[in-house]
């Protein structure tokens, strides 16, 4: 393992962007948890901040064998009672680090199950209690993470709501565009290119008909993530199928990019192009790793000679690490996978952006939407143009203006695709319904002389940490502690109380305590946006936005890029490679003066 990699798991960055924490053992049974639902009867376990867990729910049947891409199954009521006291395993990644020169698949396809928390509710006043409901979606690049990353304790005590969740379908198992896919369906759903999509729908659906056993309000549903997780909670804004499932919408470092089905599907050398990592030229990929071809022109004849369900059942009988050896591998973040596909079914075919604009073309519900201010620090930190590693261990930033610099354009360029541009969409549509934040708490450690607070500041994920609290993160990560443990904590209570007051009122209001500074909402003159940080500038209301129109004027007319060629590479990761696709322009990039360097030329920077 590299220095740099050793650094990463050392500072527990992993934990942030995926969620790999475990859960302690617990054995005891709750006194007052049995809780009777339509799917059957369970028990959990008594947790901190006053509330009960139930994990390793089931919501729907082992999706394996030729349930494998297909719309998900509703889960077969059990007999008995379930003792829910250990989470389900995780759904079938490949592990972020490698193991004997190898990178190893952990997780069990069989893995659609749910955690949930609660305040302790008496049995006899489970009817009345009409609690929101707050259905997390985990992060991890859409290919890694699970629910069980953490605990849910701390916002469901503190702020009066239930907790649930959620596990769902990763990378090629939940992302799939094919035509042999579509001619063996049976039932339309089934025809999705979106079955991880499906998967959260149909845990909101177990959320309408057993969450009353539990005292939650199935009228009153908010869903929230982070990352991919925010991701998938635009998507399931924008869903057609989702609709009346959920009540209100909270958005942590989302993206609202969806993916022609086209680019998702097709041959690199098709009329109408696919990615490299489209589904036709991964199962090429497959082929020739099975042994089956020899070559891409090969493996692209043997494909096209595969009857539909030839090739289905071929690729069903595959383990799923057969499935990821095949796939293009993304570093830190597994592979490369296109998701949340416009299929037509469970997305519209248009760009999300385009369906916000009217209230009445998809799932028009309040909203908080933010990021953090540094988030692409934490892919940075460790390049060699900005990190020395004296003694080649110890890490030293030693170019703090150019990772400021450099940082700030991919951080700013996630507020404007993330934030922004459909904030002032959503707005227009939802006009007072719409809240945003940027969380700029950098009050970090220095460890052995590592300036974390420089290195990394208001980082990728770090908000999580603050918004289940310390204990809900069984380690926190190195990264994400604090010289000020109080004033730490205080802005971990006032983000919680800010969600709960949304969850229970679709306003977060001066939050639930009623004492914190009013968030206001944002407007077509007033691009207002609350601030979370800690002292000395505490939280705060700012007139403040980044378009896309702003960054690229930006980087058009700075001065500190001193070539042609670096203006034109950071525009292709900016706009192009940067979850940004719809942004991209060709023609502007060509009077730009970037005819000589081909967008194909750069990679990406995650």
């Amino acid at each position: 393992m590299n220095k740099k990699l050793k650094w990463t798991m050392l500072l527990g960055v992993p934990l942030v962007i995926v969620g790999l924490a475990l859960l302690p053992d617990t054995t005891e049974l709750g006194n007052d948890s049995t809780r009777h639902t339509p799917s059957g009867t369970l028990v959990g376990f008594a947790d901190k901040s006053n509330t009960y867990a139930w994990l390793g729910v089931p919501f729907a049947q082992p999706p394996v064998g030729n349930l494998r891409w297909s719309a998900p199954l509703p889960a077969k009521p059990w007999q008995g009672v379930l003792e829910a006291l250990e989470s389900g395993p995780m759904c079938p990644q490949i592990l972020l680090f490698e193991l004997f020169g190898q990178r190893k698949v952990m997780g069990e396809e069989d893995c659609l199950n749910l955690d949930i928390w609660s305040p302790r509710i008496p049995p006899s006043e489970l009817h009345d209690a009409n609690l929101p409901v707050m259905e997390w979606i985990h992060g991890g690049a859409n290919t890694m993470g699970m629910s069980s990353a953490i605990r849910y304790h701390d916002l469901a005590g503190r702020g009066d709501v239930i907790v649930v969740a959620l596990q769902y379908r990763l990378g090629l198992l939940g992302w799939l565009s094919h035509p042999a896919l579509r001619q063996t369906a049976s039932q339309l759903n089934d025809k999705t290119s979106n079955f991880a999509t499906l998967d959260m729908i149909l845990a909101l659906e177990w959320v309408q008909e057993n969450i009353p056993a539990f005292g939650g309000n199935p009228n009153n549903v908010t869903i929230f993530g982070q990352s991919a997780g925010d991701f998938q909670v635009y998507s399931l804004l924008g869903s057609p199928l989702a609709e009346g499932l959920f009540h209100k919408a909270i958005v942590q470092s989302g993206n609202t990019q969806t993916i022609p089905q086209s680019w998702a599907e097709n041959y690199l050398d098709d009329a109408e192009p696919g990615f490299a990592y489209s589904a036709k030229e991964w199962i090429n990929s497959v082929l020739i790793d099975q042994g089956r071809a020899s070559n891409r022109l090969e493996a692209k004849a043997i494909q096209e000679s595969m009857a539909p369900d030839e090739l289905v059942n071929y690729l069903q009988s595959l383990e799923p690490k057969a499935l990821f050896a095949a796939a293009q591998p993304r570093g830190a973040l597994g592979y490369f996978v296109l998701a949340n596909i416009r299929d037509g079914i469970a997305l519209p075919k248009q760009s999300l952006l385009e369906v916000f604009s009217d209230a009445q073309n998809f799932n028009s519900v309040p909203v908080i939407i933010g990021n953090n201010r540094d988030e692409y620090k934490i892919w940075l930190w460790n390049d060699e143009g900005f990190t020395d590693f004296r003694l080649g261990i110890l890490p030293k930033v030693v170019q703090p203006e150019n990772l400021n610099h450099i940082s700030g354009y991919f951080s700013d360029q996630w507020q404007a695709i993330g934030v922004t541009e459909p904030a002032q969409v959503l707005a227009e549509s939802l006009p007072g319904n719409v809240y945003a934040y940027r969380f700029d708490w950098a009050h970090q450690k220095t460890v052995m002389g590592f300036d974390m607070a420089q290195a990394f500041g208001a980082a990728h994920g770090i908000e999580v940490t603050f918004l289940f609290g310390t204990d809900g993160v069984d380690t926190l990560p190195l990264f994400a502690m604090a010289e000020d443990k109080p004033a730490r904590q205080s802005l971990e209570h006032a983000m919680q109380d800010y969600w709960a007051e949304f969850a229970h009122t679709g306003n977060p209001g001066k939050g639930k305590s009623n004492q914190l500074p009013q968030w206001q909402s944002w407007g077509d003159k007033q691009t207002q946006k609350l601030v979370l940080d800690g002292q000395p500038k505490g939280i705060r209301m700012i007139d403040h936005s980044v378009s896309v129109r702003d960054l690229k004027q930006r980087l058009k007319q700075d001065d500190k890029i001193n070539s042609q060629e670096k203006r034109c590479e950071l525009y292709t990761q900016l706009f192009w490679y940067g979850l940004t696709m719809e942004f991209y322009d060709e023609q502007e990039y060509q009077q730009w003066g970037c005819e000589d360097y081909p967008k194909e030329n750069f990679q990406g920077r995650i």
